[in-house]
């Protein structure tokens, strides 16, 4: 294998490359020995959970030469080599072989014939056998697996068929050891463990109304503390809450799942990139969540919660640890790193009570995590324990940091008109029917402050042709639905509007109705309301 370049063959020059790059090895297990005797180079290449055997017959050197054993005692050998192989909820990993014929020629039809038994005996075989033709004059794959001859043609034995040959220098250069931080202690997760469990608390000392079930602070708490709502953010420019959302939770599950998720990616994460790419990476992760889950969200929802900035750690985690070596257990980091990942961004949200762990955060901060961590993992130079563009982590996280620490202020500034206890009318007290809004008239007294009891009462005034005394009544619902915007449909707002700009219609206060109109026009929910404006000519 130290031949000079000029001498090589390409079954030579693929197995460097495999060394170099694959993190293949010339040691094989006892057991893979007659494979030897068969083969002119065999290369193994075992992660603790899958081990990939390859045999290459170099017919370049040698045109006559072939494979000698069967398909039988490739398999006898493969199942000997299971031992080696690990198990994922007790279900066997495989073992791979591959023979591959690299020659100066096109294949035979009889070379197609003789290699064609070389498969897999079953789907529910552990051995998973393969055979290729490399035709290095051609510089085409074909393979008895349809599938992997594809990959293979396009992929990485493709592109070295293809590309200018490397130097022995160059490949030597690829051979050597990447640097790997070792795993300390993960300070700056801990210390993020603690803010989000200071908050939390803040959140059950300092919160409003009652706290409910395991630990859930009332949606005034959370609304008051920063909590992320569409219509606060977009309609009311409460940008803060973008990022203070990422600090809150739900209730004392929330907090400790998303608690340990973070210890367990803090862990592995924090080491391999550093601290600087680990904070930085929460904030962005945190902000992208937010980001989505304003675009898919309801404006009534109400998202909390840290998930999005800790799936942007998981997925940034599992692109970066290609940077481990398969000696490192890197495919049972991935593993497990998928077993959080895949469940997370199944889109099942659960609501509690308009309160909202979503599948947009979750999915934003994914992409975040994945995009981040591929440029990375792209530029990481070889010899380097970290990655590149630290001055940039470092503004990220200064800038980051900085703004949540601001955001105090207007939370603090908002806390007394947030921070009021809407008391809404229970579901089975809400009227179904005129005769039922009638037959409930003190609604207004008992819950004030919900719009919707004056809303029924403005329909009995209508209904007894009281138009001054419905007008009233629906200025007061208008005026009390920014105090309970956020555990109402918004729907609710575009009816009110129209209802009382119908009445200023009739009343020949047209220039007063198209005010009261106008944001209901603007409005992106329900086209039928957005319809009845329009042919009141009350838009535009």
């Amino acid at each position: 294998m130290n031949a000079s370049e000029h001498r090589d063959s390409f079954a030579r020059y693929l197995a460097k490359q495999l060394i170099a790059n694959k993190e293949y090895s010339l040691q094989v297990v006892p057991e893979a020995a007659p494979l030897k005797a068969a083969a002119d180079i065999v290369l193994m290449r075992s992660d603790g959970m899958t081990m990939t055997i390859m045999c290459l017959i170099d017919r370049e050197a040698d045109p006559s030469k072939r494979f000698g054993l069967s398909p039988d005692r490739i398999h006898e050998i493969g199942s000997s080599c299971l031992k080696y192989a690990g198990k994922i909820n007790n279900a066997q990993m495989p073992i791979v072989v591959q023979i591959i014929e690299v020659g100066a020629a096109s294949p035979t039809h009889m070379d197609f014939e003789r290699l064609r038994p070389y498969k897999r005996k079953s789907l529910r075989s552990k051995v998973v056998i393969s055979a290729m033709v490399i035709d290095t004059t051609a510089r085409k794959i074909w393979s008895n697996a349809l599938l992997h001859g594809w990959t293979h043609r396009h992929g990485y034995m493709g592109k070295l068929l293809r590309e200018p040959r490397a130097t022995d220098a160059e490949i030597q250069e690829r051979t050597s050891v990447v640097p790997v931080a070792k795993n300390g202690f993960p300070f700056l997760t801990y210390a993020l463990l603690a803010l989000l469990g200071a908050i939390f608390a803040a959140e059950l000392i300092h919160g409003v109304g009652p706290i409910t079930g395991l630990g859930a602070p009332s949606l005034s708490t959370l609304i008051a503390f920063g909590g992320l709502n569409k219509s606060l953010v977009l309609e009311s420019s409460e940008w803060y809450r973008v990022l203070t959302a990422i600090i809150l939770h739900g209730d004392v599950v929330h907090v400790v799942m998303n608690g340990l998720s973070l210890l367990f990616v803090g862990y592995l994460l924090e080491g391999l990139v550093g601290r600087l790419w680990f904070a930085a990476l929460f904030i962005i992760g945190g902000l992208c969540g937010s980001a989505m889950s304003l675009m898919l969200n309801d404006a009534s929802v109400i998202s909390v919660g840290a998930s999005g900035a800790i799936m942007a750690l998981f997925t940034a985690a599992y692109v970066c640890s290609f940077r481990l070596p398969l000696a490192a257990g890197r495919t049972l980091i991935q593993m497990q790193l998928m077993r959080v990942i895949i469940p997370a961004l199944i889109p099942l949200v659960t609501t509690r009570t308009g309160a909202h762990i979503d599948f947009g955060a979750h999915l934003g901060g994914a992409l975040s995590g994945i995009l981040v961590g591929l440029l990375l993992l792209k530029s990481w130079a070889r010899t380097s324990l970290t990655p590149r563009f630290r001055a940039a982590a470092a503004t990220i996280v200064v800038a980051g940091y900085a703004v949540m620490a601001a955001a105090a202020i207007p939370v603090a500034k908002n806390f007394p008109r947030y921070g009021s206890v809407v008391i809404l009318i229970p579901d089975n007290q809400l009227p179904t029917t005129d005769a039922d809004a009638l037959a409930t008239a003190d609604l207004t007294s008992r819950y004030p402050d919900d719009p919707r009891s004056h809303w029924f009462r403005a329909v009995t005034l209508i209904k007894a042709n009281q138009v001054a005394d419905a007008e009233n009544a629906l200025r007061a619902a208008l005026a009390k639905w920014d105090g309970a915007k956020w555990q109402l449909q918004p729907e609710f707002e575009v009816r009110l509007r129209i209802v009382l700009a119908e009445i200023l219609m009739h009343q020949r206060r047209s220039e007063e109705a198209k005010s009261i109109a106008a944001p209901a026009c603007t409005s992106d929910h329900n086209s039928s309301l957005r319809s009845q404006l329009s042919q009141l000519q009350l838009c535009g």
